[in-house]
């Protein structure tokens, strides 16, 4: 009787002393096989992106995505939804990559554009922060097979930290299972 309460305590003990890490950034070369939650993690890039958005080139938000100036032209690239518990891109999505993909590929050469992974508030921190790797990574990849620099892009995984929508309902959780693209220097 008095393992098992041994064996509780440190249990409890080790589940209770984890720590989450409030932002990941990753930067990898496209070439490499995708990595999974556990490695992608483990390759932290402690190098920091500024997180100033291009302040001339930035016309607005919507709820969809954000409106930049590109090449005199305003252009909205759009958000890519998830769903939930998923990291792959629908066919739809898939399109809405390749749109954003045409409109990103005339930025300036010294524009970094930064790709954001958010997750719904399903799951502990730690999931929400590698799945939010993961669908930062695939749109990255999208980008990447559509003719986009590989170097000028860099993925942040913000996990269920940067919600856009705080109603608990399905329709307000979907909302917040995206990756959002922005442009920084």
């Amino acid at each position: 009787m008095k393992k098992v309460s041994i064996y509780s305590l440190l249990i409890a003990a080790v589940l209770f002393t984890g720590c989450s890490q409030k932002e990941v950034e990753v930067s990898s070369p496209a070439t490499q096989a995708p990595e999974t939650s556990e490695s992608a993690l483990n390759n932290i890039d402690d190098s920091n992106i500024q997180d100033e958005v291009i302040n001339d080139s930035l016309v607005e938000s919507s709820e969809d995505g954000y409106y930049y100036m590109i090449n005199g032209k305003k252009e909205l690239i759009k958000n890519i939804y998830f769903g939930f518990d998923k990291y792959s891109l629908t066919t739809e999505m898939k399109e809405v990559a390749k749109e954003n993909a045409s409109k990103l590929s005339s930025v300036e050469s010294d524009t970094i554009i930064k790709v954001e992974g958010n997750c719904d508030e399903w799951g502990t921190d730690e999931y929400n922060y590698a799945l939010g790797l993961k669908r930062a990574k695939v749109v990255k990849d999208t980008l990447v097979m559509d003719g986009i620099n590989e170097n000028a892009i860099k993925v942040v995984s913000f996990g269920e930290s940067n919600p856009v929508c705080n109603e608990k309902n399905s329709a307000c959780w979907q909302k917040n299972r995206r990756s959002e693209h922005k442009l920084v220097k």
